[in-house]
């Protein structure tokens, strides 16, 4: 999908501020270039609080991307962590990360599409997902499967894109294409399939306005940095995100869009 091109860039970025090839890289470091959600570290650091994970823990992330988040939660807590990636590049990359930070003992990498994941030995304590469940089709199996994956008492911890207002003024057809949306719901909706699979929801947070203000930042600082961008990298990779940056801050400031942060629970 357009919007995550070309993941070996990060070993460029790494390259650029003296991290070379088969160097070990500290996770704290790391952690200023692998996360793909908004808030980076700070959003991550909210998922472990809230939910206490800990160094008993065993913690599914769906949509793991470079593996950033997973490898942030095992360093911090010793927990061990299965990272899901559909994309093979990303995941052969956070893989490599992973081993170069030591961590290839606490965070599994596992290639595979989150509805074809099958483990018929082994549930979790705590589910965990940034920016990737509107990617993923049929929001009801995705709760249900979420919901059989995790062991009674268990907790989730979701960040996620939900459509705002469905008469935004947008071109939806291209808004699926951009934001590669293939279960972009309503909130009500999100929080209807999560009761019906049988979560208990403790918190449902509205994240849109802090996430317009991420955006647009991220937009400016991205265009202000073009001609060291296009040094290290090429003009190509600058359009292809910067077409992504701008329509994502279009998406929510025409309201199509909005931001969700979810806590659920699995009863006893």
């Amino acid at each position: 999908m357009k919007l995550y091109p070309e993941a070996d860039r990060i070993f460029r970025e790494l390259e650029n501020v003296g991290i070379f090839e088969n160097d070990p890289i500290d996770v704290k470091l790391l952690s200023s270039f692998d996360q793909l959600h908004y808030h980076g570290v700070e959003a991550v650091q909210n998922c472990i609080t809230s939910l206490g994970i800990n160094n008993q823990d065993e913690v599914l992330e769906i949509g793991a991307g470079w593996g950033g988040p997973a490898r942030y939660i095992a360093d911090c807590t010793n927990a061990y962590v299965v990272a899901l990636e559909l994309q093979k590049d990303y995941h052969d990359v956070g893989l490599k990360l992973t081993e170069r930070c030591g961590l290839h003992k606490r965070v599994e990498h596992t290639c595979i599409d989150f509805l074809n994941y099958n483990t018929n030995v082994k549930s979790f304590d705590k589910i965990v997902s940034w920016l990737a469940l509107y990617h993923i089709p049929d929001r009801e199996r995705i709760c249900k499967k979420m919901y059989s994956l995790l062991k009674p008492g268990g907790k989730v911890f979701i960040e996620d894109l939900v459509a705002l207002d469905l008469n935004a003024d947008v071109d939806w057809s291209s808004l699926k294409i951009d934001l590669f949306s293939n279960s972009l719901i309503l909130t009500s909706e999100f929080k209807y399939h999560l009761e019906e699979a049988g979560f208990n929801i403790d918190l449902c947070e509205n994240m849109t306005s802090q996430w317009l203000e991420f955006t647009k930042k991220r937009y400016q600082d991205f265009l202000s940095g073009q001609v060291e961008f296009i040094k290290l990298h090429d003009r190509q990779l600058f359009t292809q995100i910067e077409h992504f940056y701008r329509k994502i801050v279009e998406y929510f400031t025409a309201k199509a869009i909005g931001g969700l942060r979810l806590i659920c629970s699995k009863p006893l």
